[in-house]
This record gives structure tokens, C-alpha cells and sequence, in this order.
């Protein structure tokens, strides 16, 4: 017997070395850290596209709302290459009626229009419309309209270098399960807007971290808000996001906490944010993702 448990030990410890190994081995493979690379660059890409030129997220508080430059407008935005007025919101049985002012050119598909109904999708989102280098729409929080604005032009899209990430952690990519409710469970979280909002939770993903069981709930796209130990210190205070490649149905899937990023509420202040349920809070840190100090030049 003291011979086999010699001679069992060199395999164990061989097993022991290929099992770190296997954990490692994304880290190790250069297509891996390619992916996670391309995976920032469109990520960079996306904000600069969508959030870093937001200037403006202004309350539609009135039935007749004028637009643009002039500080007497009712909805006035602080940037001197736009006209005094841009054009006026009018509401007319809940339906926000817009109106070019003369002689300023708002631009639709490529068309320029005079008059337009700016009907909601089932986002809560308006046809975007366009007069320059501004974009602009409506959107609904919470049963509250506002004027959510785009500059093309803003120079925060070029001084924004990003934010630094903790190093590639084999640790945190786990082997999880995912499952389906069988039907979409709605929640009200905080938002950046202050009021709790509704949202909806498809499914979750469970995953074992030290010896212990931990699920988060997913929401729809595969999209997860969660916080961690490091929240609030080395990362953005509410919470960081990802996304999950959903399976079609309940299954193994891989959870990749190296692609956590913080949401756009921790760079632009006209965002509406949401912050993860309290079910998302992990008592342990994900060193792993994006942290909260900005790169410098």
C-alpha cells in the first residue's frame, strides 16, 4: 500500500497541474485575449456612437415646449452653434406633435420635415430627428417624457480614453447553468433617474465560486447588472454590466466576469442607468473587468 501511494502521487499531482492548467488555458490562447481586445475596441466604439455625445436629457414638462439655443425655451440646451429655436413640441392627446421653426432645416431619413407626430415604440422611444451635428428624440422613464440630445461635436468624444481593467483572470470565467423562467419576472430596480423602475428578468445563471452556489438574475438580451466587494472602491459605485450569449434553452454556458464594464452612467451624467437588483449584489470580489480609474494619455 505505501508503494501505490507513492507512486499515486506524481499522477496526482500531475492531475492537480493540468486542472490549474485548464483553467488558465484561455488566458494562455492568443485567440482568447484577440477577443477580449476586439471585444473593448467595440465597446469603445459603441460609446463614443451612442453615449459620450449625449449634452442633454431635459424634462418635457408642459403642453407646448420650444427647442433650442434661447434660454427662455422651455427646453434650452447650452450649445451656441444651434439657432435660438430649433422648432416646438406640442402635446395633443398624448401624442407630442413637433414643428420646425422656420427656416430651420430638421432633417428625418434623410428627408427634411416641417411637421412630424412623434409616436413612442414599445421602448418608449421616439423617431430620431436630426438638424446638424444634433440628434435628438424623446424618450419615456417612469411615465415621464424627456428630450434626450445627441452632439456629434461634443468633445468628450475624443478626451474619453477609456477606463483600466484589473488583468485577465482565469478565475472568473466559470462553467454556469443557465435556466428560463417560464415566464418573465418584472422587478423594480433603482435607476440613475432616481425613481424604481420596472424591468424584466428572463432567466438566471447559477455558478459555484469557492465551494459556494451563487445565481444572478439575467435579463433580456442576456444582459446582467451586478455589484460585487469591489463596488463602490476600485469599480463604478453602481454596479457594472455584461452580457450573456443565451442558449435557446436551459444549458451549460460560459460566464466571463472579465468582460464586466462599468455603465454609462459612470462617464455621462444624461444617461438613465439602471443599478443592479439586490438578488446581483456578490458578497466576494470580481477582480476582473473594468475598474473605475480613467486612462490618461
Amino acid at each position: 500500500m505505501r508503494i501505490l501511494t507513492i507512486l499515486l502521487l506524481p499522477i496526482l499531482f500531475l492531475v492537480g497541474c493540468q486542472q490549474n492548467n485548464k483553467s488558465d488555458e484561455p488566458l494562455l490562447n492568443p485567440g482568447y485575449t484577440e477577443k477580449i481586445e476586439e471585444y473593448r475596441n467595440d465597446l469603445m466604439q459603441s460609446r463614443k456612437q451612442n453615449y459620450l455625445p449625449l449634452v442633454a436629457l431635459l424634462k418635457m414638462n408642459g403642453n407646448e415646449l420650444k427647442f433650442g439655443k434661447d434660454s427662455i425655451n422651455e427646453l434650452s440646451l447650452n450649445v451656441d452653434r444651434i439657432p435660438p429655436t430649433i422648432g416646438t413640441f406640442r402635446l395633443e392627446d398624448s401624442l407630442y406633435i413637433f414643428k420646425a421653426e422656420e427656416g430651420v432645416n430638421v432633417i428625418l431619413n434623410d428627408k427634411i420635415i416641417k411637421s412630424i407626430n412623434l409616436e413612442l415604440d414599445e421602448f418608449g422611444s421616439s423617431q430620431k430627428l436630426e438638424h446638424n451635428e444634433l440628434k435628438f428624440q424623446i424618450i419615456t422613464r417612469n411615465n415621464t417624457n424627456y428630450l434626450r440630445v445627441w452632439d456629434e461635436l461634443n468633445p468628450e468624444i475624443e478626451a474619453f480614453k477609456g477606463f483600466e481593467h484589473y488583468p485577465l483572470n482565469p478565475e472568473m470565467i466559470f462553467e454556469s447553468d443557465f435556466t428560463y423562467y417560464d415566464s418573465a419576472k418584472t422587478e423594480k430596480v433603482k435607476s440613475q433617474l432616481g425613481p424604481m423602475t420596472g424591468t424584466d428578468f428572463i432567466g438566471k445563471i447559477t455558478f459555484n465560486y469557492q465551494g459556494k452556489i451563487y445565481s444572478l438574475d439575467v435579463g433580456n438580451s442576456g444582459f446582467i447588472m451586478v455589484a460585487d466587494a469591489t463596488t463602490g472602491e476600485q469599480t463604478y459605485g453602481g454596479g457594472r454590466y455584461m452580457y450573456l450569449d443565451l442558449p435557446e434553452k436551459d444549458s451549460k454556458v460560459q460566464l466571463d466576469f472579465n468582460k464586466l464594464y462599468n455603465p454609462p452612467c459612470s462617464f455621462n451624467e444624461f444617461t438613465t442607468c439602471l443599478y443592479p437588483p439586490q438578488q446581483n449584489n456578490l458578497d466576494f470580489a470580481i477582480d476582473a473587468g473594468e475598474k473605475i480609474s480613467l486612462k490618461v494619455n
